[in-house]
């Protein structure tokens, strides 16, 4: 599965580096069809796939012809809006509502035949697109009043806002890699820890929803430092848990904490960069800086002992937020200024 992902996860991010260079230039409109459909095609083909170097391949080519596409195009049409903190927490939802529902039906879709029940999710959704396509425009839409208002005079911010972030989804990726294992480590049933992913992941709605409801009212470095602090003491609660109660709570938390900060972080870099250039980066980052976590985490967790894990997180978590923090202050002396 570790290689499966990471294909997936590869192409996502190539697709999103290569977006910088045909965002501007082509039609959205048809480049959006284009991606719903090598979506569905290549979810497809995965479906039906019988050998794992095949499914290796289309998931590499959904990543990259499809899902990175995608991932693009809305970053840059929710960049353009009048109020991308707003938009970002509506977006945010929507993903978190539709893996919610996908995990809650998974014990029926893995009794398709046929082939793999949990892809054909993907498959269908996408589809979906063709209906709000009349509504996307043709070419990147002009800058919003408000964020012309704070742009600061160089992109570069922009592109360190882009590493802050990749840093700071080290930590979630350093977290999830061990979360299952470290519960069962301390003999909690892989039921039950199942159960508290399930509920923790629902209740990570609440962030976004939250983010999307206060928008900038009172900026964004605070909320995004104060979501870190938070998300870090959630890791730390977690590895004391015994419970599928204390587990669900710990996990609730982690999930609330760090969607609501994501959605501040993408919208930084709106802020930062009003044009939407540095917006189709935003996928690469996270997945990126998710995998390098994860990766990080394998050389540091050695054996059965995770009790390194809450300071690993700390460490990641931490280091993102001090790289964001001069692009954060940079926004709020812009403020000040107009």
């Amino acid at each position: 599965m570790g290689s499966i992902t990471a294909a997936e996860n590869i192409g996502i991010a190539l697709a999103s580096v290569l977006s910088a260079v045909w965002l501007a230039r082509f039609d959205r409109r048809k480049i959006a069809a284009m991606g719903v459909l090598c979506c569905v095609l290549f979810n497809l083909a995965a479906f039906f796939s019988r050998r794992f170097e095949w499914l290796v391949v289309t998931r590499f080519l959904t990543g990259v012809l499809g899902e990175g596409i995608l991932f693009s195009l809305a970053f840059s049409v929710l960049a353009s809006t009048r109020n991308p903190d707003r938009s970002f927490g509506i977006g945010l939802t929507t993903v978190v509502i539709f893996g919610s529902v996908v995990l809650g039906i998974s014990t029926y879709l893995d009794r398709v035949p046929y082939g793999t029940g949990a892809l054909l999710p993907l498959a269908i959704l996408p589809l979906a697109i063709f209906i709000a396509l009349k509504w996307m425009p043709h070419v990147p839409a002009p800058v919003s009043g408000q964020s012309a208002a704070v742009a600061p005079p160089t992109g570069r911010l922009a592109m360190l806002a882009i590493a802050g972030m990749a840093l700071w989804f080290a930590a979630p990726g350093a977290f999830w890699t061990f979360a299952e294992s470290a519960a069962v480590a301390r003999k909690i049933p892989t039921q039950s820890i199942s159960i508290a992913l399930a509920v923790g992941n629902a209740a990570g709605l609440l962030g976004s929803v939250v983010a999307a409801w206060q928008m900038d009212r009172w900026g964004r470095l605070w909320p995004i430092t104060i979501a870190s602090v938070l998300l870090c003491l959630s890791v730390l609660i977690y590895g004391h848990c015994t419970s599928v109660v204390a587990l669900a709570v710990a996990l609730s938390a982690f999930n609330i904490f760090w969607n609501y900060a994501t959605v501040y972080e993408m919208a930084l870099v709106v802020a930062l960069d009003p044009a939407g250039k540095a917006a189709v980066g935003i996928p690469a980052a996270q997945v990126i800086g998710f995998a390098a976590g994860g990766f990080i985490a394998g050389l540091v967790i050695t054996g059965a002992s995770y009790a390194a894990l809450p300071a690993l997180v700390a460490v990641l978590a931490g280091g993102g937020l001090l790289t964001l923090v001069p692009c954060l202050w940079a926004i709020k002396r812009r403020l000040r200024q107009d």
